[in-house]
């Protein structure tokens, strides 16, 4: 259990920040909508050339491919180096620079490249290169902040490192130009091996790295603006919280990109809606082109748009911290005294779910069985009375400051369980206050926005159920089912074992969830061949043509 725990406990700083990246259907972000020039002003052609303009909230803060800095900066990277594979919106693994990833016994994942796959300067992508990378991934003067997802492999450390001294992957083997084979610690499944390292290794070319020291890599002159490429989109210009601006890589082995150029405008949420009227933006990108809620009516009745309601994905979850709280009937009376179906409905306005556990209606592992707590005062009120809950005591809810609409939902919850006897005080917290408030166990109740992995979400989960978690959680058989969900490799197995981990969590309560939001995708109906989607958005992005 040692290697595990590490892995897990080092997973939440990534988890923490995917909260930054969405934080919910319906708050603010940083108001850049002034800078519009710089990548393209409008999205009618410039000199006969096919543009389209995406508006995003969160600015790409680093195009690094070895350390993106949020999703946005992913999807960015992505379109310049390519994953092996990429999650698709039917939660399905789509070839990138990989044909195909296959295994036999779940410990052996044979790699077969692309053999068309080419840099831009004409030369193949090769295994060599996809080695390269992972040898700089894996050195700790690199410092990646995805290195932790390629701990599996064998050789590397639990930090997903090389050990001190080591300059080869003993779990790396390349077979011939196009073909690897990668070799796991430990049994793992096809979907486990697909959602790390398929989706996170973006390739880079050794020939135009192989001589910069390691330590050097992530402030030289290519990671600021990387010349060699082998994606459909080639960057042109960047400024980290107003735009980015690319061309079409003519040369992309899977087809010349239709479009011209692409661009991505950091936008605040209202501006998102008003530069989609003005016709200055094509479309967003559902949970990273945040439309604020209250303007969903608006933009779904704008005229040649097409809009589309996202899954369930970003989930607001209450932190409880049970040096406060330790009796799970206390937990429990939280629950039930949070009107869950009110905030979802007059708040999100029917854009989102109920949700009372980790994992939404989106992943392939929520436990059907199971319904969400139904709002019963009452029923808080006795649990509360059997544990000998002192109702002169006062709890301060921590919440993320930002997001009206998390504010409001904050204020109802707050409503509701003083309305049951919980006292509650209400603390609005910028992220990094309220992060380390949490990592330091510094808090009564926290509420924060996470999004899990719908396909593979164990390294999320454990964390928040491990020992060492952020709310002082223990519980022996929910350990005994984390360690056996690492090493499944049988789906069936898999689904019963988070079966049961969700129904151990249903009774503890350690961490409940309040509602998950859809984001509202928008796109402009002379744009063809795309569609606004958090997951797979661009995997066709060559085909996208404007009309």
């Amino acid at each position: 259990m040692k290697a595990v725990r590490f892995t897990w406990k080092k997973t939440f700083v990534f988890v923490l920040a995917a909260a930054l990246m969405v934080l919910s259907a319906c708050g603010g972000s940083k108001d850049n909508s002034e800078a519009t020039g710089a990548a393209g002003a409008t999205n009618a052609p410039a000199n006969g050339k096919k543009v389209v303009n995406i508006g995003v909230t969160y600015s790409p803060n680093a195009l690094n491919p070895l350390s993106p800095v949020g999703q946005v900066s992913s999807y960015v990277s992505g379109l310049m180096f390519l994953p092996l594979v990429d999650l698709d919106e039917d939660l399905t693994f789509k070839p990138m620079l990989a044909d195909s990833i296959t295994t036999t016994d779940n410990t052996t994942f044979t790699v077969k490249l692309n053999p068309n796959a080419k840099w831009t300067d004409g030369t193949p992508v090769t295994a060599d290169d996809v080695i390269f990378t992972l040898k700089l991934m894996a050195n700790s003067k690199v410092a990646s902040g995805f290195a932790y997802m390629f701990a599996i492999i064998e050789g590397l450390d639990d930090s997903g490192y090389l050990p001190e001294g080591k300059t080869d992957i003993s779990g790396v083997k390349k077979v011939d130009d196009h073909t690897l084979e990668l070799k796991t610690k430990a049994p793992t499944t096809l979907t486990i091996f697909q959602d790390s390292i398929g989706r996170y290794l973006l390739t880079v070319p050794q020939s135009a790295l192989k001589d910069i020291a390691p330590e050097d890599i992530n402030k030289s002159d290519f990671m600021q603006k990387p010349t060699l490429t082998d994606g459909p989109f080639k960057l042109v210009s960047y400024d980290r919280d107003h735009y980015v601006q690319m061309e079409a890589n003519k040369d992309y082995f899977k087809g010349a990109p239709k479009l011209d150029q692409l661009n991505f405008k950091v936008l605040q949420g209202t501006a998102i809606t008003t530069q989609l009227q003005s016709g200055e933006i094509d479309m967003n990108i559902p949970s990273f082109g945040v439309i604020p809620i209250s303007d969903y009516e608006k933009v779904k009745g704008l005229k040649n748009f097409t809009t589309n309601d996202g899954p369930a994905v970003a989930t607001q979850f209450m932190y409880i911290n049970e040096k406060t709280v330790p009796d799970a009937k206390q937990r429990q009376a939280i629950s039930y005294a949070i009107n869950r179906e009110l905030i979802v409905k007059n708040l999100l306005k029917g854009s989102g779910e109920v949700v009372d556990g980790f994992l939404t209606s989106y992943s392939k592992y929520v436990n059907s069985n199971l319904k969400p707590v139904a709002y019963d005062p009452d029923k808080a009120k006795s649990l509360l009375q059997e544990s000998g809950w002192n109702a002169g005591k006062t709890l301060n809810l921590s919440v993320l400051s930002g997001d009206s609409t998390l504010e409001q939902a904050a204020n109802i919850m707050a409503e509701n369980l003083r309305a049951v006897g919980v006292n509650v005080k209400i603390q609005m917290l910028d992220l990094a206050t309220l992060i380390d408030k949490l990592v330091k166990m510094d808090y009564d109740l926290g509420v924060l926005t996470v999004s899990l992995s719908p396909v593979n979400p164990l390294p999320d989960v454990a964390y928040f159920l491990h020992e060492g978690n952020p709310s002082g959680y223990k519980n022996a058989d929910i350990e005994t089912l984390l360690t056996a969900l690492q090493s499944a490799t049988d789906e069936a197995k898999l689904t019963e074992d988070y079966n049961k981990l969700q129904e151990i969590v249903a009774q503890d309560v350690p961490m409940p969830s309040i509602y998950a939001t859809k984001a509202l995708g928008a796109m402009s109906n002379k744009v063809t061949g795309a569609k606004p989607k958090d997951f797979g958005m661009f995997i066709n992005v060559n085909e996208w043509d404007v009309k």
